[in-house]
């Protein structure tokens, strides 16, 4: 007879062989499977960073982009610094 679900342990999913999962519904994104469990459940975390949180998802949403320096330069002009660079 195999292990019970009491008894049997968890396999743990090392980082470098870490298996991702795309999750849509009620909850949504990019997730990483952290534990197997014996039962066949998953644990699952954020994956972060993720490309949904990096900074080109999140302008490309807002429907912006990245300015460039000529850009940044005529918005912002000459800062300000604290003397430290």
């Amino acid at each position: 007879m195999g292990p019970t679900r009491a008894t049997a342990a968890p396999a743990i999913i090392s980082q470098m062989e870490q298996r991702h999962v795309k999750l849509s519904g009620d909850v949504e994104g990019s997730f990483v499977i952290e534990e197997a469990l014996a039962d066949g459940r998953f644990v699952v975390a954020p994956e972060w960073p993720s490309k949904e949180t990096s900074a080109d998802a999140i302008l490309e949403r807002a429907g912006a982009k990245r300015m460039s320096p000529e850009e940044f330069d005529k918005h912002f002009g000459d800062l300000p610094t604290d003397g430290e660079g």
